[in-house]
């Protein structure tokens, strides 16, 4: 057998392992990124409407948002809320181009969706990449075999780069990253694969490092619903002051002082004519000027106590700076938007960088909560006369709130309550049970058992849900999946679930019942701004807590358009809680279930005889010769015209219509 020959090499391998850990343990670099930018970076025709070299001088608002993103600065968030044509998605892009060439570490950068991560990869980063030589040769090429550069990730010296989109939480989960670039967060979806918050969801990947660093950027959306207003309020929210060349006086430019003219005869807008009045001096300020203002600007933050060791920072900046939109385009557009709502909305976040407040669709919780009426939980006010529970199921606890009914749908909310434990155990299920058993007092003295209690089978107790129902099917308690599609009736058809062992629905069993939520909401909130005397009113008591009223009025009405047509979602910040709503909408569908909406003015006046029965005050018809007569409450009632008619003997020209016959199966008869 031959020898097995080894060849001989020149590499010291203690040489080569100290040179690889000296390289690790390498600072980052002092270089600002902003200088890294003009003297590296350059812009293709393909894509920018300045070819060349990059210019920082060009656009200075973006020098301290760069330079704080880079690994020497301390600020570990970026947030940035803007207008259009401001040169950030360039701006962006520099931030890749500065990590392969100076600071290399896993990166990723996610967009909306996986089209626009591809699109950007293909378009500006590949681009990018083969126009500056200094990152072509840190990149593999992509036509090598097994290069690592592909669409959606790219490996380079001392780090790989990734490209996901905002509609996959496998993309988002995959890899701890140091550097995380969000872009254009708010067209974000509000909840990926059902995992949660995308933003959450990609942050979570930068916990493991030390000197991590996130930018969040995007123009805004709706008031209330915008993540990137969310963010932009939690840090110090700093504005772009530039100097009057009047007066010297240092401001941020702001919308209302934009001023022009109008056409004396006719009055027809003049945008050409367009200025900005100086809030100081009154001075008038031409556009001409803005490159010179732009150039001596500087960022002031307005909420520092918000970034007290400059961890956080967040900016905001109009498309009044922009160096490619004129004042003249600005009011234009705003005269045009004048006539359409939907593209005021438009200009309000895409120009202005400012969230459009829908306030047809807002309720405000402190609004709801001044209307706090003087009645104790467990107590149901005069009026209310049937009792019905909704209960949300969560991962560590049960929520259940129950409302009282009266005609025309007025309700009172008669309790809140939380029962903490584990929902996979029957300890909590049967604390749920003696609470939904138990009595409630009436303000006439009487007792209210509560009548229906849904039930939601949408977590991860489905099964637990179905068994509980099941032998409570005789009270009314009922096992409920919500629906969010769009006109959906409140309570639904309902399927069985239950099979035998060979495989056929066991018709007696448990049933599930869909509820459309988004039309429940939309009953509940359209009932907030009715006032407390009319029907259909809705009524609080002031023992509820606070957290009551941030929950319920957690949600909003927001319209988006696809494809041209206008398209109505119910949104809920990722930061608060709605378990409130949602129980309120389950006991809107278990009032639903046991036919409140059909209930005629007859089953009403049963109930009433049930609950809170008339009596009269005993001396209130006392004559003067001390006798005592009592009015029964049927004498009370309106006598019908054919009681009327037989007592004036009065003759019909026409016989009477024979009447349907009743049924005497409902609810309000079997009370």
């Amino acid at each position: 057998m031959n020898d097995l020959k080894i060849p001989n090499t020149d590499v010291d391998g203690q040489k080569l392992a100290l040179e690889s850990i000296m390289r690790g343990l390498k600072p980052d670099p002092v270089e600002p990124m902003s200088e890294w930018a003009d003297e590296y970076r350059v812009l293709n025709q393909t894509y920018a409407a300045e070819s060349g070299r990059w210019r920082t001088s060009r656009t200075p608002y973006l020098r301290e948002i760069m330079d704080a993103f880079s690994p020497s600065n301390r600020c570990e968030f970026v947030t940035i809320m803007k207008g259009a044509q401001l040169g950030f998605t360039e701006a962006l892009t520099n931030m890749i181009g500065y990590i392969v060439h100076r600071a290399p570490a896993p990166v990723m950068m996610v967009q909306p969706t996986q089209n626009l991560a591809k699109r950007y990869s293909k378009q500006r980063l590949a681009t990018m990449i083969n126009d500056m030589p200094v990152l072509k040769g840190l990149v593999a090429d992509p036509r090598a075999r097994d290069s690592g550069n592909t669409t959606t990730a790219k490996a380079f010296d001392g780090g790989v780069m990734f490209i996901a989109g905002a509609n996959s939480a496998a993309d988002l989960r995959s890899v701890p990253v140091r550097y995380l670039l969000l872009d254009e967060v708010d067209a974000y979806p509000y909840d990926v694969d059902n995992e949660g918050d995308p933003i959450e969801l990609a942050v979570n990947r930068t916990k493991t490092f030390a000197r991590r660093k996130v930018l969040i950027g995007s123009t805004p959306t709706v008031k209330d619903v915008s993540r990137v207003e969310r963010e932009y309020l939690k840090a110090d929210q700093r504005k772009y002051h530039v100097p009057c060349p009047h007066c010297g006086e240092m401001d941020e430019l702001s919308w209302p002082n934009i001023k022009w003219d109008k056409d004396k005869t006719t009055g027809q807008h003049l945008p050409e004519s367009a200025f900005y009045s100086c809030p100081h001096c009154a001075g008038v300020i031409d556009e001409s000027f803005k490159t010179d203002m732009l150039a001596k600007g500087v960022w002031v933050a307005t909420k520092p106590e918000n970034n007290t060791r400059d961890k956080r920072r967040s900016y905001h900046i109009s498309s009044l700076y922009s160096p490619w939109e004129s004042w003249a385009s600005m009011v234009q557009k705003f005269v045009d938007a004048q006539a359409d709502p939907h593209l005021l909305k438009t200009f309000i976040n895409t120009a202005l960088g400012e969230c459009w407040d829908e306030e047809a669709n807002r309720v405000d919780m402190h609004d709801l909560q001044k209307t706090a009426e003087d009645y104790s939980l467990r107590t149901i006010p005069r009026g209310g006369l049937i009792a019905c529970a909704g209960v949300d199921v969560q991962d560590n606890r049960l929520e259940a709130v129950v409302f009282a009914y009266g005609k025309g749908e007025t309700s009172w909310v008669v309790d809140y309550e939380v029962f903490f434990g584990d929902p996979a155990g029957k300890e909590l299920w049967a604390e749920l049970d003696e609470y939904l058993q138990k009595e409630l007092s009436h303000e006439s003295g009487s007792k209210v058992k509560i009548s229906a209690a849904a039930i939601d089978t949408g977590g991860h107790h489905t099964q637990k849900v179905y068994d509980f129902c099941r032998l409570r099917k005789h009270r009314h308690v009922i096992a409920i999946k919500g629906q969010s599609s769009r006109n959906r009736p409140v309570i639904g058809r309902p399927t069985n679930q239950d099979i035998s062992m060979r495989g056929k629905t066991i018709k007696g069993g448990v049933q599930l019942w869909p509820v459309g939520t988004d039309t429940a909401k939309g009953v509940i909130y359209g009932r907030f701004g009715i006032e407390s005397s009319q029907l259909g009113s809705v009524h609080f008591s002031k023992d509820l807590p606070d957290e009551f009223y941030a929950q319920i009025t957690s949600e909003k009405l927001i319209t988006r358009y696809h494809k041209g047509h206008a398209i109505q979602d119910w949104v809920k910040p990722s930061h608060r809680r709605n378990e409130v709503l949602d129980c309120t909408v389950y006991s809107l569908a278990a009032a639903y279930h046991l036919g409140m909406n059909k209930f005629s003015e007859r089953d009403w006046e049963r109930l009433e005889d049930i609950v809170q029965p008339i009596t009269e005050d005993l001396f209130a018809n006392e004559p003067e010769n001390g006798e005592i007569i009592v009015k029964s409450k049927d004498q009370n009632r309106k006598k019908t015209a054919k009681t009327v008619a037989k007592k004036h003997k009065i003759k019909r020209k026409e016989p009477l219509q024979p009447r349907r016959k009743r049924k005497t199966k409902n609810f309000a008869t079997n009370f």
